[in-house]
């Protein structure tokens, strides 16, 4: 497999980044669909969606530096150097989580809305995107998931059903908790397997 999705003289786009513009892209235009849906403003869930990328994408890299810490301690700079094999999905979720907090006093929505809102597009990047790693063999020998095409299907599918439970259930169920439920059973599965 070609290491790069797009190469050309000194311009080189990784399969990850590629995944990554894509999926951004149409994870956007489903928080600006889901903003309609829970009557927001379809332009402050558009910034608050860019807003907890950035910050998603920082706490990827805090989360993973702080439990690799001792790689750092004789080059402290190269804390700086930044590639997809040293981001943490977990740092991700947990910046992203208290991003989602401050935003939501910030522009005064509701904490349960604006999680319900931007649940979606998690779950649809996270099935999508994890099929990078069938083009990054480095990336995946790195992963919990190791050398498994079936482990890749497999935490698609995990994904998709945690994004269609929550498009379902989350609606029906009076539980005002079932959103974290469904995330903490995902991500639960996605670390069993």
């Amino acid at each position: 497999m070609r290491p790069f999705f797009f190469s050309y003289k000194a311009i080189r786009i990784t399969w990850f980044m590629a995944f990554g513009i894509i999926i951004a892209g149409i994870s956007y235009v489903i928080s600006g669909i889901l903003a309609k849906e829970y009557e927001e403003e379809k332009d402050t869930i558009e910034d608050i969606f860019m807003i907890l990328l950035i910050i998603g994408f920082i706490g990827a890299r805090l989360g993973y530096a702080l439990v690799n810490l001792q790689s750092y301690k004789d080059n402290i700079l190269s804390l700086f150097k930044i590639s997809h094999y040293n981001l943490s999905l977990l740092g991700g979720i947990i910046f992203g989580f208290l991003a989602l907090l401050l935003l939501s006093k910030r522009y005064k929505i509701d904490f349960n809305k604006l999680f319900k809102i931007f649940i979606v597009p998690f779950y649809f990047s996270m099935a999508v995107g994890i099929w990078v790693l069938k083009f990054d063999w480095l990336l995946l020998s790195s992963t919990h998931l190791k050398n498994n095409p079936i482990s890749i299907l497999l935490a698609s599918l995990i994904f998709l059903i945690g994004m269609v439970a929550e498009l379902i259930l989350s609606k029906k169920s009076k539980n005002k908790y079932i959103s974290f439920i469904i995330l903490a059973v995902v991500m639960f599965l996605y670390y069993l397997l």
